[in-house]
């Protein structure tokens, strides 16, 4: 960077205009606008924000974990209802199994279920969930205390909620495309306003200063910008890392700029020689070493080994170097030091030191964390960045925190509080396989399987929307991405049973390649399914594989309760899709006692974690959804969670 002050070359003088352009209220102004251009957002996301704090549990959950005191359930016979005889269709690929290896759908029969297993100790039992005496009685039902549904914009907007989703390379939607050229052409106003970047490139030195702030903001976990419009820190890292490319260009303009005015003067060396334009030659190279490591390749390979650390260094070396350079820039470099502080602060609010247990799940190439000390705080669908304090993770892996999508519900009284599954996915994640490996050898010989854990969070989610208002939700996973899946389910069927979600259809679809992955997770599928048939909400759950068995048979002797089916090929999303608004709206239209003040049918919520191929494939699902039929069922909502840092 150059000199921001009163300093300028002959040269550089005689091309100023005769009514010169105040820079540094020019970018004041800017960043004004880019301030106000986000408070439309807000402006626009505001009612929904509303709706939702105006139940008292979005005030207490999605923000910080904790332990409470959960009530043991008690058992309530459920009457018989009019959804018992709408009979979902059965999946044409289910894999036949004889009709009298299936148990009772009943509370004693699913425990049995997970007792049968040899990974039934890693799930919650289906009896944990029974609904409370309180709220089951007729009285609260008469109340119908259901969350109050608010349609977002990509309900009462579809078809430019489409076109905005529509995919152009991995990562880039054409809506975010739309943010990062409006952001661009607005630092290029800023930039080249009555100004020529060649002869006064002390403009784009003032674009980059004010930028600062920005950047820095929009990078830490708890920015300011994402608690406003209830969107978590990696839904606009995105923005991030564009706005830091355009930093670094401004930077970049402006040092150019100032060499190119002195070689012409030839007054390179004497100008060198000064204390704050050798600060700004320490400020460039610390840029553009931050962007380099920067680059993809760091980023994914080698996050906390370089990644991670070369940000840290080369940003504080950075703002110094600004600050020595000009003291314009103090106000600035205040401001983003502001920011990263209060993040650094919530996240040691957010943290949590607590005994974790480790357990394999060989069949997966998971492995399942249950912390029991903490049981609430989180919404379904968050996720938090879990640290194993142990030197079983290796000399720097017990400093390193990753993210987690939680897979339990909130206040469950099973006793196993937060749970994660971790797949295998890089060094880290196999040394932490490792460890559970030993813990679980440990505990069989009496060693002990626990081990000391840091957990930061809550973060992301579904923002305003609750799922629970909803007519109907279709999950569909990919891999480790059932993670996410289980959390929502198990919250909507807990929600239901309290009498305090709308859905009526809940569908969920697995995409695995090995059949196998299922097996350590019928227990919890069964149980689920038990559930909901004492509950008004109807589960179906669908395992799809895409590669052969190593053994048929072994797949074949499976056994399968009512409602989970396993098929060897491609889920074909645009068919579930129909079959979830169908019986939303049969179940839906049998249940007059449940229907609020004669309201219509609230939509359906889709989320999908998994893969960016299965995204697109969920995304051309809902785009391509029959218009009528989409407004007849109150609308489509789409919900994605994406697999990466």
């Amino acid at each position: 960077m150059s000199v921001l002050a009163a300093t300028n070359t002959t040269a550089t003088a005689s091309a100023q205009p005769t009514h010169a352009v105040n820079h540094a209220e020019l970018v004041f102004n800017v960043d004004i606008f880019l301030l106000c251009a986000a408070a439309l957002f807000v402006l626009l996301l505001l009612p929904r924000a509303a709706i939702r704090f105006t139940h008292k549990r979005e005030w207490v959950d999605g923000h910080l974990l904790r332990s409470t005191i959960v009530e043991a359930p008690v058992s309530v016979v459920r009457r018989p209802s009019k959804r018992d005889a709408v009979v979902a269709p059965v999946h044409p690929a289910h894999i036949p199994v004889p009709k009298a290896s299936y148990p009772p759908r009943e509370y004693d029969e699913s425990e049995k279920w997970a007792e049968t297993t040899d990974a039934s100790h890693t799930y919650v039992s289906h009896a944990d969930l029974i609904r409370k005496a309180s709220t089951a009685s007729g009285r609260e039902r008469r109340r119908r205390n259901v969350p109050t549904h608010m349609p977002g914009w990509s309900t009462m907007l579809p078809t430019i909620a489409a076109f905005l989703r529509q995919t152009i390379r991995p990562g880039l939607t054409i809506g975010k495309l739309l943010v990062e050229v409006s952001y661009f052409s607005v630092l290029l106003y800023a930039g080249l306003y009555k100004s020529n970047p060649l002869t006064q490139p002390i403009r784009s030195g003032y674009v980059a200063m004010s930028q600062i702030p920005i950047v820095v903001a929009l990078g830490t976990k708890n920015n300011v910008v994402g608690m406003m419009i209830g969107f978590g820190y990696e839904r606009l890292n995105y923005l991030h890392r564009f706005a830091g490319r355009l930093l670094v260009l401004a930077v970049n303009v402006h040092a150019i700029g100032y060499f190119y005015s002195w070689c012409i003067a030839g007054t390179f060396a004497s100008h060198f020689a000064k204390t704050d334009i050798k600060w700004a030659f320490v400020a460039l190279i610390a840029v553009d070493i931050l962007a380099l490591l920067s680059t993809d390749m760091f980023r994914q390979k080698f996050y906390n080994a370089i990644f991670i650390p070369s940000h840290v260094i080369s940003v504080i070396i950075l703002l110094v170097a600004v600050c020595f350079h000009t003291a314009t820039a103090v106000p600035y470099v205040l401001t983003a030091v502001g920011f990263y502080g209060l993040d650094r602060l919530m996240r040691l609010i957010k943290s949590r030191v607590a005994i974790a247990r480790l357990r394999p799940l060989p069949d997966l190439g998971m492995t399942r964390v249950e912390i029991p000390s903490i049981n609430s705080g989180w919404r379904a669908g968050q996720h938090v960045r879990l640290r194993v304090l142990s030197l079983g993770m290796g000399w720097r892996g017990w400093s390193e925190a990753h993210p987690f999508t939680i897979a339990s519900v909130c206040r469950s009284p099973s006793g196993e509080g937060l749970v994660l599954m971790c797949k295998k996915a890089g060094d880290w994640t196999s040394k932490l396989y490792e460890l559970a490996q030993r813990a679980d050898y440990g505990e069989a010989n009496g060693i002990g399987s626990t081990v000391q854990v840091v957990v930061e969070g809550p973060y992301g989610g579904p923002g305003h929307a609750i799922f629970g208002s909803f007519s109907g939700a279709l999950f569909v996973a990919g891999g480790s991405g059932i993670t996410f899946a289980l959390g929502a389910i198990q919250d909507l069927i807990k929600k239901d049973l309290e009498y305090k979600s709308r859905v009526r259809a809940i569908e969920l679809v697995w995409s695995v390649q090995d059949p196998n992955a299922l097996q350590p997770l019928i227990p919890l599928f069964s149980s689920l399914l038990a559930q909901s048939h004492d509950a008004y909400a109807s589960l179906r759950i669908s395992v799809f594989y895409t590669r052969a068995p190593a053994s048929p048979d072994a797949v074949r002797a499976y056994r399968l309760p009512p409602g989970l089916t396993l098929s060897p090929a491609r889920p074909k999303l645009p068919g579930i899709l129909e079959g979830v608004v169908g019986r939303s709206a049969a179940l839906f239209q049998g249940h007059k006692e449940r229907k609020p003040r004669g309201g219509p049918l609230t939509g359906i919520i889709v989320g999908v974690c998994g893969p960016q191929g299965l995204g697109d494939e969920v995304r051309r699902a809902v785009a391509n959804f029959p218009p009528k039929r989409r407004k007849a069922v109150g609308g489509i909502e789409l919900h994605e969670e994406a697999f990466g840092w």
